[in-house]
């Protein structure tokens, strides 16, 4: 990847040493040891430049568009939750995670984050640190367990025969098929209550592809493969399928695409927000801390009512995250953000923590294996 030329980052300069306030430090270190509790900087805007656009090539930074949308998933589940046939389908298989709810995203900082990895190493590298996305991150975060199932995310073209999809998707029609793949807005007509009241399977179907489609394996043009209905067909198996390997997978494939070819950035990518505000723990908007730790999953912890404001961080969240982007340093990351919580000794949280250690194949449905390479620190 070429970069633009220009004044060389601090860090790369003979002698660099990263400052560090003595009023501050990390809660763990790497071995686990603890420090002081880190305290959030009361940054405010105007003491920051505004952040630059010289990471990528500017072809390649302009044609990055985020492409996830978690609050209209959300918004589409709460009307449609009020089946209790629909709901105990859809939670069987997703669990605590559908009882998330979170707005929107600010689409600049997940652009700013993308233009940081590293696909070769599947690593974030800052300028004064490289930071691992690793499984136990997305299960804190998600509930969603990795390897606790041996049965992967199943696809099959035969499904974008319309014969087939018609078995599933019973209102569909060559119309709303292209390329082997059903319109988004073709499936949102089977998720309406009034409709669809007498065949709460097919509203469940429909949203599981939808959901898929929409904030996990989407494509740039807003349509899902029909060879997913393969994974939905079956509602009791499809509780038995490894759902986060799959998702954490496409993730990664969503990133080495976005920085290797450019286009929409898809993928579950709102999810590396809540990983910086983590990790970094600045310059976001900051929850109350009794709930925080006991959250499970720590999604739920940054939802709208959950938020303290002490400054414009919350509304400036850009332009400081860029910063802190630019600026983080070993000693100013909380490398172990995990490490207090109520749920730390749960199956899922410490097959997760396993998992974290080894390196493992992951398979996005219908593309090749992904690579998680270990946690190396």
């Amino acid at each position: 990847m070429h970069m633009p030329e220009g004044d060389p980052h601090p860090s790369t300069l003979p002698g660099f040493r990263g400052i560090r306030d003595p009023k501050r430090s990390v809660t763990l270190s790497r071995s686990g040891r603890k420090k002081k509790q880190v305290e959030f900087e009361d940054i405010q805007p105007q003491d920051i430049p505004n952040p630059t656009e010289d990471k990528l090539p500017a072809e390649n930074r302009d044609s990055m568009r985020v492409h996830c949308t978690f609050s209209t998933v959300f918004k589409v589940w709460k009307n449609i939750a009020i089946l209790p046939a629909v709901r105990d389908a859809v939670v069987n298989i997703f669990g605590q995670f559908m009882d998330i709810r979170l707005g929107n995203s600010d689409n600049r900082l997940i652009q700013a984050l993308t233009e940081c990895w590293w696909p070769t190493t599947h690593t974030f590298l800052f300028p004064c640190v490289k930071i691992d996305a690793i499984p136990l991150n997305f299960t804190m975060l998600t509930s969603l367990s990795i390897g606790r199932y041996p049965t992967q995310v199943p696809y099959d073209d035969t499904w974008s025969i319309l014969s087939n999809a018609r078995q599933l998707l019973p209102n569909i029609d060559s119309s709303h098929i292209k390329s082997g793949n059903v319109s988004i807005a073709h499936l949102r007509t089977y998720l309406t209550v009034k409709a669809n009241r007498d065949d709460d399977i097919t509203i469940a179907c429909a949203f599981i592809l939808f959901m898929m489609g929409h904030l996990w394996f989407q494509t740039a043009n807003d349509t899902v493969p029909l060879g997913y209905l393969t994974a939905v067909n079956d509602l009791d198996s499809a509780a038995q399928y490894d759902w986060g390997s799959a998702i954490f997978a496409s993730l990664y494939h969503g990133l080495d695409t976005a920085v290797t070819i450019g286009g929409a950035i898809t993928g579950f990518m709102q999810l590396l927000l809540y990983w910086f505000y983590e990790y970094c723990e600045v310059g976001h908007p900051i929850v109350k801390e009794e709930v925080k730790y006991p959250a499970y999953p720590r999604l739920r912890a940054w939802e709208r009512g959950n938020r303290r404001k002490t400054n414009d961080q919350a509304t400036n969240l850009f332009i400081i995250g860029r910063y802190h982007i630019d600026h983080r340093t070993v000693e100013t990351i909380t490398w172990e953000p995990w490490f207090d919580s109520a749920v730390s000794e749960i199956e899922d949280v410490l097959n997760a923590k396993l998992i974290s250690r080894k390196r493992i194949p992951l398979q996005v449905p219908n593309r090749n294996y992904e690579y998680y390479l270990g946690d190396r620190c």
